[in-house]
């Protein structure tokens, strides 16, 4: 079973909404500006939630910074599936390879090492002699996950078609970002920019262990906005960072209108 480390920074989000008068579907992606973007780099929707016209709804959802590489293919419907999986910390680095055994075609992550890359980089080099598609994302200590006999990351970048010799590189800052989108599913490759505008986003580094946000939508208007409305300060671990003057700088993002 995969647990998250101890030390692991936990960030637990909850979207909640009452009477919005329309249904309303939001999606969590951590698509921010790296290298290769929309070209050799794709992201992956994180989370779909859809909230009722009327009464009330919640979401739960977790981020930890238990990180991981995968290896990954892609199913017809354009969503990730991953399958041999390796965790590792920022600034370090693995190598993909085959396994020896000649009847094998399963690959294997090598123990990591101190990359030369700047700090705060992820690599995998693909060593396999073979074309692979790997994905990058993290660890949730979920119960239904403590339950397998193993259990998978959920992807939040794509690397297609990484050529042998060369590596995957995840220039990882976890800024999410929200948008009112309904035409994406959980796990699916963004191969375009998503038109619309995010309604809010945040390095969740920068955030509490524990935070509410309220959906609401001005009937008037018809926009919708997302305000966090709840810190639970209490519940931040020793060596976290979550202060309140950090996050002063993101307040503006707080109320952006799509």
């Amino acid at each position: 079973m995969i647990m998250s480390p101890p030390g692991a920074i936990v960030r637990n989000l909850t979207f909640q909404s009452n009477d919005l008068g329309r249904e309303t579907t939001i999606l969590l992606a951590f698509d921010t500006e790296v290298e290769g973007l929309y070209d050799t780099v794709y992201p992956v929707v994180w989370k779909v939630f859809t909230f009722p016209k009327k009464g009330s709804r919640k979401f739960v959802v977790t981020y930890t910074n238990d990180l991981a590489f995968a290896e990954a293919d892609i199913t017809d419907e354009n969503h990730v599936n991953t399958h041999a999986t390796f965790q590792l910390k920022p600034g370090q680095q693995t190598t993909l390879t085959l396994e020896d055994d000649s009847d094998s075609d399963d690959l294997s992550f090598s123990p990591p090492v101190d990359g030369a890359h700047i700090n705060g980089y992820l690599t995998a080099e693909n060593k396999t002699g073979l074309v692979q598609d790997l994905a990058f994302g993290f660890f949730t200590p979920s119960m239904m996950q403590q339950m397998l006999m193993h259990t998978r990351p959920a992807p939040v970048l794509f690397f297609k078609e990484v050529e042998n010799g060369r590596n995957a590189t995840a220039q990882w800052k976890p800024v999410l970002r929200v948008y009112l989108e309904s035409d994406y599913r959980e796990t699916e490759v963004l191969v375009n920019a998503i038109n619309s505008a995010a309604i809010w986003e945040q390095d969740l580094h920068l955030l509490f262990r524990n935070t509410i946000f309220n959906l609401e939508r001005d009937t008037k208007t018809g926009r919708c906005t997302l305000t966090k409305t709840q810190c639970m300060t209490s519940e931040v671990k020793k060596g976290e960072k979550g202060h309140s003057s950090s996050e002063s700088r993101f307040s503006r993002l707080s109320r952006l209108f799509v």
